[in-house]
């Protein structure tokens, strides 16, 4: 059976205050064994003094005949008088009287010893608590006999037992208490999460509600959590819908052109052979285009679902920069730019994923040849300082409105979305860039200005000690 939290909290509290009486009894009940049963100890010794006292001023079989029966004795107590051979001279118990017998005991033994002392113990037997004390009787510095007094410990028993009965009724009431003040309890600090878990669920599958916060608790804790979740699956949603969309969009494009050439020809009768040549080429250039953008959504897909197992190694960031250079040296050329490449002599070591962080400085690198006109020029450089590893891109191309600076990682955003097509743009590849670097726990900074240029700096963390390992390294651990 599977308990609610409410019965839950319920049980604990009636569980401690079991606990607690449990213990707490166990111990007032053995602190009152022990108090009362040596008070009776004390009392039944001081008896057997007082008896001591009496037959030591005439140690006699007459004497003590005479004096010890007129002494009243306690209900249920006995009294024996020996001489130092242990022989009864007096028993206060008529019907089972052992006088004239021999009578040895422990603690009569010890009071007739030369150097006898008092003693006085309670004990059990037979399931009845008894209470015994022997004393010696001295007369004239010398040991004549001894006195021996026992008692039933009955009467303190039932003390004991009407105390213990009274506490287990107290506890009884103490846990009814508790159980209903638990029950309350429980019941006022599981109300909000029962309403919370009601209002999730009757939340409507298509929207996203949020919860109202009434408390600064826990619970209301949650509830700012709960709402914070909300927002972020939101978020999250709207971004869904614009990445199908903006998707959906960029591919319906080249097919939906593909779609009218190749119906234009078709409707063509005899057709000039440059004609279909135009319209093939087009054709090609568009199975191009979306061939480019279904790669780049591979490479965002493979990001995505790889982030927790990509493997990090320790390598030269200098050889990332010098393999994109070589790369883009022939569409740069193409375009007449001058691509120049700037690294300090000495290694940079970095923990990387190589092909990740390659594709994201490619991705910047290519994105500023194509928007840099003929005749200008793209720099890729690296370099560091004690606490940052830099990989950046300037260019002279036409720059950024300041206003679509934040705009630009996003996916499938593009400024000029006309020249876009004409250089083959995707709005793809500089979202790529920025995953890539986040995966390195790096950022990415823009400076741009219209007509100007462009510069896209790459920060890395890097440490000293860096430089000195060769290991493999899991930079998401």
């Amino acid at each position: 059976m599977r308990l609610n939290i409410r019965w839950k909290i319920g049980l604990t509290y009636l569980i401690i205050i079991l606990v607690v009486l449990a213990v707490l009894s166990t111990f007032l009940i053995s602190a009152l064994y022990s108090y009362l049963f040596d008070q009776k100890k004390v009392e039944v010794l001081t008896n057997a003094n007082i008896i001591s006292s009496i037959v030591s001023e005439n140690f006699s079989e007459s004497y003590i005949g005479e004096k010890l029966p007129q002494m009243p004795l306690e209900k249920n107590a006995r009294a024996i008088v020996v001489d130092p051979d242990c022989s009864v001279l007096f028993d206060s118990y008529k019907e089972t009287s052992i006088k004239g017998k021999t009578f040895i005991n422990k603690a009569l033994t010890a009071a007739l010893l030369k150097d006898g002392k008092n003693s006085a113990s309670a004990y059990k037997e037979n399931g009845s608590w008894f209470i015994d004390a022997a004393v010696p009787v001295i007369k004239n510095a010398k040991t004549v006999g001894a006195v021996y007094l026992i008692q039933s410990g009955d009467s303190t028993e039932d003390v004991i037992s009407h105390i213990r009965n009274a506490l287990f009724l107290l506890g009884a009431l103490i846990l009814v208490f508790v159980g209903i003040f638990s029950a309350s309890i429980a019941s006022v600090l599981t109300l909000p999460i029962e309403r919370f878990t009601k209002f999730i669920n009757n939340m409507p599958k298509d929207s996203l509600q949020h919860v109202q916060v009434s408390t600064r608790d826990e619970i209301g804790q949650l509830a700012i959590a709960f709402n914070s979740l909300i927002d972020r699956m939101a978020e999250l949603e709207e971004k869904r819908r614009t990445f199908v969309s903006n998707a959906s969009h960029e591919l319906k494009t080249p097919l939906s052109i593909i779609k009218l050439l190749s119906d234009s020809l078709i409707q063509t009768e005899n057709p000039d052979p440059e004609f279909i040549k135009e319209f093939l080429s087009d054709m090609s250039k568009e199975v191009e285009r979306l061939t480019r953008i279904i790669e780049k959504l591979l490479d965002m897909t493979q990001m995505d679902s790889s982030q927790q197992n990509m493997q990090f190694a320790y390598m030269d960031v200098r050889e990332i920069a010098d393999e994109v250079y070589t790369k883009l040296v022939p569409l740069a050329r193409s375009k007449e730019i001058v691509l120049t490449l700037n690294m300090p002599e000495e290694e940079v070591i970095l923990p990387v994923e190589r092909d990740t962080l390659t594709e994201a400085v490619y991705n910047i690198a290519d994105n500023s040849i194509k928007y840099t006109e003929g005749g200008g020029s793209v720099s890729i450089s690296v370099s560091r300082d004690l606490g940052n590893v830099y990989i950046a891109v300037s260019d002279t191309g036409i720059g950024i409105p300041k206003e679509e600076i934040q705009k630009i990682f996003d996916r499938f955003y593009r400024v000029d979305k006309a020249r876009a097509r004409e250089t083959g743009g995707t709005g793809l590849g500089l979202s790529i860039a920025m995953d890539a670097v986040k995966l390195h726990n790096g950022h990415i900074e823009v400076k741009s200005e219209e007509e100007a240029g462009s510069r896209f700096t790459i920060t890395l963390p890097y440490q000293e000690e860096y430089a000195k390992s060769g290991e493999s390294y899991d930079l998401l651990r």
